[in-house]
């Protein structure tokens, strides 16, 4: 544990002084650094031989997740966390919990799709130019999916009921901000039409749950644009 916070204090300090003025080799140095440490702790926290740590390793992971002192504004450095580190190990591990009926590594599991939720929330401002924003966004829907049973039962436990919380928020910010209608409408990526056809097939009560506030109006078509290409750190 006392490595892993001096990692997390290395990630902070490096996280406060790094600025847009550092060279390319800095930003990969520092998002390699940053998805390492994602993916140990990630690791740590759901392997069953740490059990008595893994506690600590969530925090961790928390952390690097959220902490507004660790800056990560790359959107490919997000997208490859997301794709390569979290949606893999969260689906695996819990797909194998739920075989074994290991209730309380599913609800770890369930624990990290809320932190997984938060951060996709948090750093909606930085992915929401991707390319693959509507791929990310069916997968994260698809572990939701995985676990209905949590999340539809009728009296939901609190960290279920965070998790729906974040979904809210998440279609409520596609729909209101002014920034992500217009790249929605470049795109042509409509992620409430996404997220009613993909809940809507498991669990057709949820989606008046997370009808954005006020009357939705679908978003027209449009010719997309051309993004600006995106740092690519690679995955150590």
């Amino acid at each position: 544990a006392g490595i892993w916070k001096g990692d997390l204090v290395q990630l902070d300090d490096r996280g406060a002084s790094f600025g847009l003025g550092a060279s390319e080799a800095d930003e990969q140095s520092w998002c390699n650094l940053w998805m390492l440490s994602v993916k140990n702790f990630c690791r740590i926290a759901h392997d069953d031989r740490y059990a008595l740590v893994a506690g600590s390793a969530l925090e961790c992971l928390e952390r690097a997740l959220l902490c507004a002192e660790v800056s990560v504004p790359y959107a490919a450095a997000w997208r490859d966390c997301y794709d390569q580190i979290l949606f893999p190990i969260v689906s695996s591990k819990f797909k194998a919990a739920s075989a074994a009926g290991q209730l309380p590594a599913e609800a770890l599991c369930l624990t990290t799709l809320l932190l997984l939720c938060k951060s996709f929330r948090n750093n909606l401002h930085h992915i929401i130019h991707l390319p693959e924003l509507h791929m990310l966004w069916l997968k994260l829907l698809g572990l939701l999916e995985a676990f209905k049973q949590r999340i539809l039962a009728p009296k939901r436990d609190p960290i279920s009921e965070n998790i729906v919380l974040s979904l809210k928020e998440l279609l409520q910010a596609l729909h209101s901000d002014p920034l992500f209608q217009r790249v929605q409408q470049a795109s042509g990526q409509n992620m409430w039409a996404l997220t009613s056809t993909v809940i809507g097939a498991f669990s057709p009560t949820l989606m008046p749950e997370l009808e954005p506030r006020n009357d939705f109006r679908p978003l027209p078509a449009a010719t997309p644009v051309q993004q600006a290409p995106l740092p690519t750190p690679t995955l150590p």
